[in-house]
């Protein structure tokens, strides 16, 4: 079987990829480091922006440019090839030419958004393309069922690897951008950590026009950590701390890695009360505004969760269920 897989995120595609050849696909990845970025600086493109700018009234030159690109780089690249199954995640990030050339090229097409659906609204027109189409947030199936949705959370990948409470240094991690809404929360569960206590860290990214600031527990940095390290602080955390987004009810990759790892999750999503994995000793439920009972959910052990239920959301299940293929356990969203 020849499977297209297609997901401009490379970092989160490894493990997919990974599982694609040992289940016995023979892998085409579309995108395995994306094309070089546009020299800005050049004379050729400086006065091609100010043209665009000052006569047709055009501010997206460079963006035009980085789409045509690419439009160039995935024609070379599929050129006189056919697939078995074509699996694009986030389809809307694509034009509508290289989501029919695709077709035409696949006996069979699979989407997944793994972002709430009127985030990305694109998606809508380019459903008719596709055989299975797949989200990670129930709401849409239910808002939108013209378009036989199914449902897929998002996966968890690590292999035996679980948590050791022995090299706990901290109670509570988080790391994310720095929306306005998560850096109060941030603080709010710093103040209660003080009062209780307990041992917070936190890193947000801000964008460079927005003061670098330092607390005892918050870090507002303008760049990011390496995934090593977030790995690290988080090996060392009792728990890991999710702010979700209103935009969508879905589960956080770093939920699903806790769960793989036995490690305690805190969240504002309530949706995690619905799902066959849920336990209250393992998943606190919170608006980060009222923390009563945090501490106590801390010094509660783990309660271990039936392996066949965590082994269900992996990876392996996961490309399996989505691409209906051979024997699988289906994934349900509350």
């Amino acid at each position: 079987m020849k499977i297209l897989y297609v997901n401009k995120n490379i970092n989160l595609s490894k493990p997919i990829i990974k599982q694609l050849q040992k289940m016995g696909f023979e892998v085409d990845v579309l995108i395995e480091s994306l094309p070089k970025a546009i020299d800005q600086s050049s004379l050729v493109h400086r006065f091609g922006n100010i043209f665009h700018r000052l006569i047709l009234k055009d501010k997206n030159y460079f963006l035009k440019k980085e789409k045509q690109l690419f439009e160039k780089f995935a024609e070379k690249r599929l050129k006189n090839k056919k697939y078995d199954i074509a699996f694009f995640i986030r389809a809307d990030m694509y034009s509508e030419k290289l989501i029919t050339k695709v077709r035409h090229q696949s006996k069979k097409m699979v989407s997944y958004q793994w972002d709430g659906l009127e985030m990305y609204p694109r998606i809508f027109n380019y459903y008719k393309y596709f055989d299975r189409k797949l989200v990670f947030d129930g709401n849409d199936i239910r808002k939108f069922p013209q378009y036989n949705l199914l449902p897929l959370p998002i996966y968890h990948y690590t292999e035996n690897i679980f948590h050791d409470p022995e090299k706990e240094e901290i109670d509570l991690f988080y790391i994310g951008v720095g929306l306005d809404e998560r850096i109060k929360m941030s603080y709010n569960i710093e103040k209660y950590s003080k009062e209780n206590n307990l041992r917070f860290k936190a890193i947000l990214t801000v964008p460079e026009f927005r003061e670098e600031k330092k607390t005892e527990s918050v870090s507002l940095q303008h760049t990011g950590i390496s995934l090593e390290e977030n790995e690290t602080y988080t090996s060392k955390a009792k728990a890991v701390v999710d702010f979700k987004m209103n935009s969508h009810n879905g589960v956080a990759f770093r939920f699903f890695e806790c769960l793989n790892q036995e490690q305690k999750f805190v969240s504002n999503n309530k949706n995690l009360k619905d799902y066959d994995f849920y336990h209250p000793d393992n998943i606190f439920i919170t608006d980060f505004a009222d923390l009563v009972g945090l501490k106590e959910f801390l010094q509660k052990p783990y309660h271990k969760i039936d392996r066949q239920v965590v082994e269900k959301y992996g990876v392996k299940n996961w490309l399996k269920y989505a691409l209906d293929y051979g024997d699988y356990e289906p994934i349900n969203l509350p």
